[in-house]
């Protein structure tokens, strides 16, 4: 028995060190690029405690997600293993939870202890950084999801009742630990956990460990089964998923249209709804949960609304990416899928009719998020009445019809880049640019960070020193390597006679076109008399010309998309 489970968890850890990695990584390195950025621009420490009570909370809401995530992912390949290991299910049960729960521990205890190391000083714990009380909280939460995840297999009207005033319940517990004298009152940190929250935490997930361990014995003999209501409810919504609903009154299309329907109900529309609703519900209650935090006025609640719009953003558009490029390949992106590999299209064609849902698929997703947020408006009326209706809230919708457009452009530059890359189905492909990125990003941070303290002499002209010679140099050559990117894609792209040479040519005008409105509105050139200042304001003229880059990814998938999904053809 003990070599099964030896071997399982190998086989668990294999698949779990790759997205640890990541989530660590992108946990610990955002900050610290933060604060290369920023405390450069100041002296003095960059955030105060205030700051950090709003940091450390949104911390474990991202942390939260990441480590979930990896944590089920990580699952996902050994429970249908464990489910044939000649042992008993409780065993088996209890050591996917532990396995879990293990994992989660040790992601929060490395993360925090890269934070102690490098912004924080000895007092964290008790001053501003609290780690016991949200780490046991966060133990329960996977042992109650586990609880559910089995539960699903026999799932009626009345245990998703239940499961979701559980998990309200669970969380409303969580948020007023953060607000002892009342939500009234403002929130201060869970420093201290009592033993009265301490047996609580433990007695959920004493129950959760049991009913997990029950269920799973349910499922692995065969006897969990949905309701018959919950069934006949699950076929109305598949057929409206896939469509079927509508089959009456079809017509007769084109193959390139067909091909395209049929892409869009396999791989695209149940990640639309899915992830688009999920989203967008998260941020509706997120801003209805957090507005007394961002402030009393409009604008204060308009710019904490965008805050977690942006948050959400980013998060909904990676998933929904990952989930739409992982739908053009068979599992383990051994090929493409057979209808779409051998469907009567040439490349041309058949790259068209899957960009036009690539194109559909990253509106809808964005549209339901920002559907969040109108209803955070609605509702924030209903619950302020008349009050609200005056120029500020003109001024304020105004605001918010501005950010949508920058969110629109953000959202398609990292959905469909990250849809172009999974969609060239090679695995080696994908993972090595996901590595050059991390070792850019680690380089860039790593450096700079060791430049910004012990850069002293001058090098080069007066004014110049190493962090801003780092800067500059960094952030041309990124801006260069950008553009050679995409001006190569575009080349191979026409020669291979994916796109037309009109289409290549109508893009250059029109990035020709953008970049020249950017530079005579936004981009100022240097021209301080002061050595230092002027210094400062090439790092900025560069940073700008690596930001206008950026954008122009938004324009990449006209030529990557293609070039992708050719080279996953015919392999």
């Amino acid at each position: 028995m003990h070599s099964v489970f030896y071997t399982t968890t190998r086989l668990f850890l294999k698949r779990a060190w790759g997205g640890a990695l990541l989530a660590v990584s992108v946990l610990v390195l955002s900050p610290l690029l933060y604060r290369i950025v920023y405390a450069s621009q100041s002296s003095g420490r960059v955030l105060a405690n205030d700051d950090l009570f709003g940091v450390h909370i949104m911390y474990l809401v991202l942390s939260s997600i990441f480590f979930l995530a990896v944590c089920y992912y990580s699952i996902q390949g050994t429970h249908k293993i464990c489910m044939g290991l000649p042992v008993r299910s409780r065993p088996i049960a209890t050591w996917m939870m532990l396995a879990t729960v293990c994992l989660a521990v040790i992601l929060q205890l490395v993360t925090n202890g890269a934070y102690r190391l490098l912004f924080f000083d000895s007092h964290w714990l008790s001053d501003y950084w609290p780690l016991f009380g949200p780490l046991l909280f966060l133990v329960t939460l996977i042992l109650v999801s586990h609880a559910i995840y089995w539960g699903l297999y026999a799932i009626s009207f009345t245990r998703a009742l239940c499961w979701a005033g559980t998990v309200v319940g669970l969380f409303w517990w969580f948020v007023a630990r953060y607000y002892p004298d009342g939500f009234q009152k403002s929130a201060v940190s869970w420093k201290q956990v009592t033993l009265t929250e301490f047996l609580t935490l433990l007695t959920v997930s004493l129950g959760a460990w049991y009913l997990g361990t029950r269920e799973f014995a349910n499922v692995r003999s065969g006897v969990a089964v949905p309701s018959p209501y919950w069934q006949k409810m699950q076929g109305w919504w598949e057929s409206v998923m896939t469509g079927t609903a509508s089959a009456s009154s079809q017509r007769p299309v084109s193959i390139s249209a067909s091909l395209s329907r049929l892409h869009w109900r396999d791989a695209c529309q149940r990640t639309v709804l899915g992830s688009g609703i999920a989203c967008g519900a998260a941020v509706w209650v997120v801003n209805l949960i957090m507005m007394r935090e961002f402030g009393s006025t409009l604008r204060q609640w308009s710019d904490g609304f965008l805050t977690i719009v942006g948050v959400f953003g980013i998060l909904g558009g990676m998933l929904s990416a990952f989930q739409i490029g992982e739908g053009v390949c068979v599992s383990g992106r051994a090929e493409m899928k057979t209808f779409l590999a051998t469907a009567p299209l040439s490349d041309r064609e058949f790259c068209r009719a899957l960009f036009r849902n690539l194109v559909k698929s990253v509106l809808a997703i964005f549209l339901l998020i920002e559907l969040g947020l109108v209803m955070t408006i609605v509702t924030l009326l209903l619950l302020k009445g008349p009050s609200l209706l005056d120029w500020e809230l003109v001024r304020v919708s105004g605001i918010l019809l501005k950010y949508a457009c920058y969110y629109l452009v953000a959202f398609w530059i990292i959905a469909a880049n990250v849809i172009s890359l999974f969609w060239t189905g090679r695995t080696w492909f994908i993972y090595s640019v996901i590595a050059v990125m991390l070792g850019l990003f680690a380089f860039f941070v790593g450096v700079g960070s060791y430049l910004e303290r012990t850069s002293i002499h001058r090098l080069g002209a007066p004014g110049y020193s190493n962090f801003m010679l780092f800067l500059i140099f960094f952030f041309l050559l990124s801006t260069l390597l950008i553009l050679g990117g995409m001006i190569f894609a575009y080349l191979v792209a026409c020669r291979k006679k994916l796109i037309r040479f009109s289409t290549c040519l109508l893009v250059c005008i029109l990035w020709s076109t953008s970049i020249a409105l950017a530079c005579y509105f936004f981009v100022s050139l240097p021209g301080s008399d002061l050595p230092h200042e002027y210094a400062r304001e090439v790092v900025d003229l560069c940073i700008q010309l690596f930001f206008f880059a950026v954008c122009s990814l938004s324009l990449a998938p006209i030529a990557t998309v293609p070039l992708a999904l050719h080279w996953n053809r015919h392999r």
